[in-house]
């Protein structure tokens, strides 16, 4: 058996021949027409110039920058040489457009050849770049033109030699200029540190600063010492004295006083006065009461007096205690008390050196402190200005090489041998042999022929073989009910149908088949079979038939329903003259209906085959949905199910309407008939997944018309007879009868 795509292809090559042989042909004639051109006569030779410019020898030089434009020079690239400057300058020097100039070179009329890396390595030879042109004038402007381009490239060495030096020098002045500045302000800064802060780092690093904190630290500790002795003393002389300082002062200034000694001695001479004659006479006494009277006069101006002294200005404290008894201290006294205030401005005088002490210690421990940062500061802009002086002397330094290196600037390259003729032959153009072209052409074209027809044959969406519908079925875990081949049945009147008629033919073993594994792989008790395709000539009305007349030639009372209500030519009248009345094409309902019409009438019994009835079609009817959907044909369909042992529903093809989808909820199982060469891929694909995804009970498929060695010797009788079927040949293609439009049969 041939393989599938072997057999896909010659199906391919049969359908699209004549597109093959349009490929054909048109690769042979192209290849005719090629071989039949005659051969060019031999051009003129044509004139070249070669010329040779040198890579100059590193020559001595004395500066850096002259060393390096030796060795830029030397690495010469095509881009350099060819700039739109040196073939403007061409142009000029030779009269030519520079259009002219740069289509030379484009055609590679003029090419430059460069040494590789290894060969400038090597010296000598290999420092040589040749030039050639090929003119297509007279053997002068040839030479002319090479010449103007080997002048030129000469110069055009020497400009981008001092180019690049002009505009190192250029660059090198305008960063000097920057680099001057960069070192005038890190200097600036640093002096400007070194004014404000010199000071306290020297004496930081000689060591007097450190000097400067110990002193004060000891003359601090000193001054403590002697204010502890102080205060010490001075507590002792206020417990002997029972004053403070303050008041040991105030009682010092009241007892020096002359004034306040006068008015106590008179109130002393008062009180004596009072007590002598306090014995003699009455308190009323005028007497009594005028020395009482001059006693609290006394009293009253030694009082002010006291306060004359004490003042307000806050030197000496005002007395609380009785003014006669503070402003009385006897010489001893007086004396302790005169001691004791001169160590009170001792104290405070030693308090004060002592605070000074502690600010100077402060201030210099601070300025101590801070002496790190200052000191990396100071680093810091000692680099800084050290950095900027060794920039300004590398830049300064480049400055004056490359000013140096101008009186050794020179071109790179040198014309080492001047532009010389060669005339070259041009190629003579050798052609293959006519009939080798012909021949070559002949293969090209075949194999450009197969090319498209395969490219046809793989395009094609339809499945010719049955082992290409059973790949697809069995991706989708979809049975294969039955492959059922081609039926051929010869009736009495010598006329061939596809219908099982004859209960001895060979035939029946495959719809018994069919029929068996309708019990096998669908639901328990299935009597209502729905039969439908998902395209057109699939055959799928006479495998309705035949599976009928299977089941009945089985014993089963088989009823065949045709709900193709869009077919305006049933198999009922073509295969057995069922004509329905013409009433009921325009009352389809009262057809189908159980209680008012009579489906004794309407059902038929087939006399040829035992146990079979048919439901012919009412004929064509524009509203077979609604009519599907009736309660009617609920009804008619629950009868038929109690009356018969199966019913098969023959429906419209999926590709036309969705009439089978309609009557699936009366079916116990649908079964899907596929043809080769008809069925395609895609849409039995998406067929089969829209049933699985609906949940839809598809018991499994039929592959039709099925190519079957039967060893009939009726069918080899009957070869050469035709008939009023269909035939897909070999090639797949559909060939119509003109008797009947309906019927299949697959022969390869």
């Amino acid at each position: 058996m041939a393989s599938p795509l072997l057999t896909r292809f010659l199906i391919s090559l049969n359908q699209n021949k004549f597109v093959g042989l349009l490929v054909f042909v048109l690769i042979t004639g192209i290849s005719v027409v090629i071989a039949v051109q005659p051969q060019p006569d031999p051009e003129d030779p044509v004139p070249k110039a070669i010329g040779r410019i040198s890579l100059n020898n590193p020559l001595p030089t004395f500066t850096v920058t002259g060393e390096e434009l030796q060795v830029q020079g030397r690495s010469v690239n095509l881009t350099d040489l060819l700039s739109p400057q040196v073939l403007e300058i061409v142009a000029n020097r030779l009269q030519y457009s520079v259009g002219q100039i740069e289509e030379m070179i484009t055609q590679k009329r003029l090419t430059i050849q460069l040494p590789t890396e290894e060969q400038r390595a090597q010296g000598g030879v290999g420092n040589l770049i040749t030039l050639e042109y090929r003119g297509n004038r007279s053997p002068q402007e040839t030479l002319s033109v090479l010449r103007v381009f080997m002048e030129e490239l000469v110069n055009e060495s020497y400009r981008i030699n001092t180019v690049q030096l002009d505009n190192r020098i250029r660059n090198l002045e305008g960063r000097l200029g920057v680099v001057r500045q960069d070192l005038k302000e890190a200097e600036d800064v640093f002096y400007d540190y070194i004014t404000g802060e010199g000071s306290l780092l020297l004496s930081i690093q000689n060591g007097s600063l450190f000097g400067g904190i110990t002193s004060a630290q000891q003359q601090r500790r000193q001054l403590e010492v002697v204010l502890s002795g102080i205060e010490g003393e001075i507590a002792t002389l206020e417990n002997q004295l029972n004053l403070t300082a303050d008041e040991a002062y105030t009682a010092s200034a009241l007892s020096a006083d002359p004034i306040i000694a006068s008015l106590r001695a008179q109130i002393l001479q008062n009180e004596l006065d009072l007590e002598r004659f306090s014995k003699d006479l009455r308190p009323d006494h005028p007497t009594i009461v005028e020395i009482e009277n001059q006693k609290a006069v006394n009293e009253k101006l030694m009082e002010e007096r006291a306060q004359e002294v004490i003042g307000d200005d806050g030197i000496l404290k005002p007395l609380t205690a009785d003014i006669r008894k503070s402003s009385n201290l006897d010489p001893t006294r007086a004396q302790l008390a005169s001691r004791l205030i001169a160590l009170q401005s001792e104290r405070e005088a030693i308090a004060r050196q002592i605070e000074s002490v502690t600010n100077i210690e402060n201030t210099l421990q601070a300025e101590y402190e801070v002496f790190p940062e200052r000191q990396t500061q100071q680093t810091q802009l000692i680099q800084e200005v050290q950095s900027q002086r060794i920039l300004y002397q590398t830049v300064f330094s480049a400055l004056i090489d490359a000013r140096a290196a101008q009186a050794e600037a020179d071109s790179s390259l040198t014309v080492v041998q001047p532009p010389f003729l060669a005339i070259e032959p041009r190629p003579v153009i050798s052609r293959l042999n006519p009939l080798l072209i012909v021949a070559i052409g002949v293969g090209v074209g075949v194999m450009g022929a197969v090319a498209v027809i395969f490219l046809l044959a793989t395009l094609d969406e339809r499945l010719h073989t049955p082992e290409e519908i059973r790949e697809v079925l069995t991706e989708r875990g979809i049975p294969v009910l039955a492959e059922l081949p081609t039926v051929q049945i010869l009736t009495e009147s010598r006329k061939k149908v596809p219908l099982l008629l004859d209960s001895n033919s060979v035939y029946n073993s495959y719809y018994e088949r069919f029929r068996s594994n309708i019990g096998r792989f669908g639901a328990e008790n299935t009597k209502i079979v729905l039969i439908t395709s998902v395209s057109k000539r699939e055959g799928k009305s006479i495998s309705a038939y035949n599976l009928a007349i299977a089941s009945a030639n089985a014993g089963k009372r088989t009823l065949l329903v045709e709900t193709d209500l869009r077919d305006k030519n049933p198999k009922s009248r073509k295969y057995f003259n069922i004509q329905p009345d013409p009433v009921f094409a325009t009352d389809a309902i009262r057809y189908y209906d159980v209680q008012g019409g009579n489906l004794h009438d309407v059902i038929k019994r087939i006399d040829e085959v035992p146990n079979l009835f048919i439901m012919a079609s009412p004929g064509y009817q524009a509203q077979a949905a609604a009519i599907l959907e009736s309660g009617e044909m609920k009804s008619f369909l629950r009868y038929a199910r109690s009356q018969y042992d199966l019913v098969v529903l023959d429906t419209p093809s999926l590709s036309i309407c969705n009439d089978a989808l309609l009557l699936e909820s009366f079916a116990d199982g649908l079964i899907l008939v596929t043809h080769p060469g008809i069925s395609q891929r895609n849409l039995l694909e998406t067929t089969i997944d829209e049933f699985v995804e609906a949940e839809l009970p598809l018991i499994g498929t039929v592959i039709n018309q099925v190519q079957f060695d039967l060893n009939s010797s009726q069918m080899d009788s009957d070869q050469d007879d035709d008939s009023s079927i269909f035939e897909v040949n070999g090639n797949g293609k559909v060939e119509e009868d003109s008797e009947d439009d309906s019927e299949f049969i697959f022969n390869g």
